[in-house]
């Protein structure tokens, strides 16, 4: 679709594929004014709206079913997929295995101590995030309905040497990637080489996303400088230093979402863009994602083509249910795939609810997805923006709980109930506060015919929140003025 005019001039030409359907008013433009045929029907055979009111009511009634379901979480990440299924009239049971963790969605669904015993109960059981996933695929096997990953989805994700193997698979350009366990050794290493290179450190320290770094000097002497500084207060608590250095590529930053039902890849996809730093203007450390903008679609699937749909067959054999993404630097040298997350992506889980919302409940999506049942995926066909909320001390656990835990969230205006996502929040008497260990609180969600629209809604929704010390992104999707016409020119978009 194209921008209009008055947002194009501060938007820059946006375009999507699929084009608006045509209203009733351009219709009878088309048609000189004139009313459209009516087609005669006989005493035996219904009215066409009266046919077409009893497929809404069977409709509606098939949207109604309701399903048991068990939530299974390692650190809380699907607190909303939690309280979205919950909304939707259905019953949950949540556990987190965390500790710190656990008082989240007290008060919103009920919580258990042990999953296991509770899994004969439930319809479908979801899990949030990697680490089950041997056990998933034995729980399939078993004939329970499994959604959320698999044993080679947490290779995928977790195992960066296995990985490049995949993305070999896929024959695309790889980044060089260079593993290390000393820290002298990567000094030495860099000492000799111009290109800009990328530290990710892999084990439990991989998990502790402010330790990335991309090298800003040619030289790559920032960085020697940054990695001298971990040497000397390396925490000893994640083990011993494993990282990787890999070549820092220079392009536009792109992910492509899909959901795979075991068998096949579900359409439409959803291309992604992630706002990884903590401040405004991409500065300050990096977070997990401070915010993310994207759009469903089911015909620009150069990215989709040449990279998730060349393992779709072992995703296939290894039982596969859930969504899976790749994030990588595209430019006009080709596809350099920077990483896998197979398992749901968050905030990304609450832009996706936000693109389905009023055409495809998340209970028949799951259930569709779990019983092989759904053949496409009914999405808005604009854009979607959302941005996440923190207190202090994200993204550091260490001051939490003094200075972030137990905030008031305060909703001032019932309309943002559709686009206010949950983080890590319970209820203490009715109202909202922060919960958890490191101040992740919401996420709001805007959508709209264009990016900047969908901005637009976003931001104005979160106006109507207070939350003492709020820390919030207010540039959330300004990079795709940039990022587009390169995409466009691309053939990505």
């Amino acid at each position: 679709m194209l921008d209009k005019e008055n947002t194009e001039k501060k938007q820059g030409a946006e375009t999507k594929a699929a084009a608006p359907e045509k209203n009733s008013v351009e219709e009878k433009k088309q048609n000189g004014g004139a009313k459209p045929e009516l087609k005669p029907y006989t005493v035996e055979e219904k009215k066409p709206e009266e046919k077409k009111a009893e497929e809404k009511k069977e409709e509606k009634k098939e949207e109604r079913k309701k399903y048991k379901f068990l939530v299974v979480s390692q650190y809380a990440s699907g607190s909303d997929i939690a309280y979205q299924l919950k909304k939707e009239g259905n019953s949950v049971k949540f556990f987190i295995q965390d500790n710190s963790e656990r008082d989240v969605l007290d008060g919103v669904v009920e919580k258990v101590d042990d999953w296991e015993s509770e899994k004969s109960w439930a319809d479908i059981i979801v899990f949030d995030y990697l680490g089950f996933g041997f056990r998933q695929n034995e729980l399939r096997q078993q004939g329970y309905k499994v959604i959320g990953g698999s044993y080679l989805g947490d290779q995928l994700e977790s195992d960066r040497k296995f990985a490049l193997q995949y993305f070999q698979k896929m024959n695309v350009k790889i980044p060089e990637t260079f593993e290390f366990n000393s820290f002298v050794s990567a000094k030495r290493f860099l000492k000799d080489q111009k290109r800009r290179f990328v530290i990710k450190f892999l084990g439990d320290a991989g998990d502790i996303k402010s330790l990335v770094y991309v090298s800003q000097l040619e030289g790559n002497s920032d960085l020697i400088k940054l990695i001298d500084h971990y040497d000397k207060k390396w925490n000893t608590a994640w083990g011993e230093p494993k990282f990787i250095l890999q070549e820092a590529i220079t392009g536009v930053e792109v992910a492509v979402t899909a959901f795979f039902d075991g068998e096949k890849f579900i359409m439409p996809v959803y291309m992604n863009f992630e706002n990884k730093r903590m401040l405004t203007g991409d500065l300050g450390v990096m977070t997990g994602e401070m915010g993310t903008h994207g759009f469903f679609t089911f015909d620009k699937l150069k990215l989709f083509k040449n990279t998730l749909k060349k393992i779709e067959d072992d995703l296939k054999k290894d039982g596969y249910v859930g969504t899976i993404d790749v994030n990588c630097i595209v430019n006009q040298e080709g596809i350099w795939p920077l990483e896998f997350t197979s398992r749901f992506g968050y905030p990304l889980v609450d832009l996706l609810l936000e693109g389905l919302k009023d055409h495809t409940r998340l209970t028949d999506l799951l259930a569709g997805l779990v019983n092989k049942s759904v053949d496409f995926i009914d999405a808005d066909n604009g854009y979607q923006v959302g941005v996440v909320v923190c207190v202090p001390t994200f993204p550091y656990e260490e001051g939490y709980d003094t200075y972030g835990k137990e905030l008031p969230v305060m909703i001032m205006d019932d309309s943002i109930k559709d686009n206010f996502h949950l983080g890590d929040l319970k209820l203490d008497n009715g109202d909202w506060v922060t919960a958890g260990s490191w101040g992740y609180g919401f996420i709001i969600t805007g959508n709209g015919d264009t990016m900047f629209e969908a901005k637009t809604q976003a931001y104005r929704m979160l106006k109507k929140i207070i939350v003492p010390n709020a820390i919030y992104r207010i540039d959330i999707s300004d990079r795709w003025i940039n990022d587009y016409p390169k995409l466009h020119r691309w053939g990505y978009v």
